[in-house]
């Protein structure tokens, strides 16, 4: 994988500025974007359901693991839809009848992998059957996933103990969907706050999907990034993405880490397009270098 300089860099206090319209552009977006594209329909009772929402949340990580996939928060919404509250959490209660709701997931899940080896059915039987073995066997030891979460103090340790060390999570869920799954569950804007109001913002981790990279490297961010190729400029978000985060983190020492990524993944979605970026209505549009020639996918 060739390493690529940025044409065009961006100084340091406009690295800084950048990354407080990225905060912003994701406090403003988060919350609604959860709500119409995963939460709309739940009843203000299970949002309040601190262990209900974990299990809910952790089957989309499960489905989204490119931390992006539409068709796994349908997904998950059709099973709420289909068998309820009672499926999250007693998941043993449906063993006999998983094939039911196989059926019904494929009529909406698109897996997105790069190279897709198993067949789609394989897939979602692996994502959902494991997510609810993983859910039943960590109740049957802890009492539910709240329980065993709580025992790591912070969520760089709930990520890098508790769930990429733990072989029944650790085997569902890439880094990048677990990165999503932390910030999602303790994330003070947003709605179980395993740590409560006082978590410092810089100590959720960044996901650093593809979109992210991108747009940090369009903007001139980044001096330098890995692509796949010099041929099509796909950027390497996995090898990229402790060096970004310690990046964020250096310019902006206090930042909301998961905002901002949370910002440059809306803005890559939302206007940073692969081949005919909308620069006139992106946010970024004064301070943006147009580094264009990088891309997500």
């Amino acid at each position: 994988m060739p390493v690529e300089r940025v044409p065009k860099v961006l100084s340091q206090d406009n690295k800084k500025l950048l990354l407080s319209k990225l905060e912003e552009t994701g406090a403003r977006n988060i919350v609604e974007d959860l709500r119409r594209s995963l939460l709309e329909g739940l009843d203000s009772s299970l949002l309040n359901d601190k262990e209900f929402m974990l299990r809910y949340l952790l089957l989309t990580a499960v489905l989204d693991q490119q931390a992006e996939s539409e068709s796994a928060k349908r997904t998950v919404r059709s099973i709420i839809q289909k068998y309820g509250y009672k499926f999250f959490m007693s998941p043993r209660e449906y063993f006999d009848n998983i094939r039911d709701v196989i059926q019904l997931a494929l009529g909406t899940y698109e897996p997105r992998v790069r190279v897709l080896r198993m067949k789609k059915e394989g897939i979602t039987l692996l994502r959902i059957g494991g997510f609810m073995l993983a859910v039943n066997s960590l109740s049957l030891r802890f009492g539910g996933l709240f329980n065993y979460f709580k025992q790591y103090r912070t969520p760089y340790e709930l990520l890098n103990r508790g769930i990429l060390r733990e072989p029944l999570l650790s085997g569902l869920l890439y880094e990048k969907a677990a990165r999503l799954y932390v910030g999602w569950i303790t994330h003070p804007q947003l709605f179980i706050r395993i740590y409560g109001e006082s978590v410092p913002r810089n100590t959720i981790p960044m996901v650093v999907n593809g979109h992210v990279a991108k747009v940090l490297a369009r903007t001139g961010f980044l001096d330098r990034v890995s692509v796949e190729s010099r041929d099509n400029m796909i950027v390497e978000a996995e090898r990229e993405r402790s060096r970004i985060e310690n990046e964020v983190k250096r310019v902006k020492p206090d930042g909301d880490l998961f905002l901002i990524d949370y910002g440059a993944f809306f803005t890559g979605i939302r206007y940073c397009h692969e081949r005919n970026p909308n620069c006139a209505q992106c946010p970024l549009n004064t301070i943006c270098s147009r580094n264009t020639e990088f891309r997500a996918y």
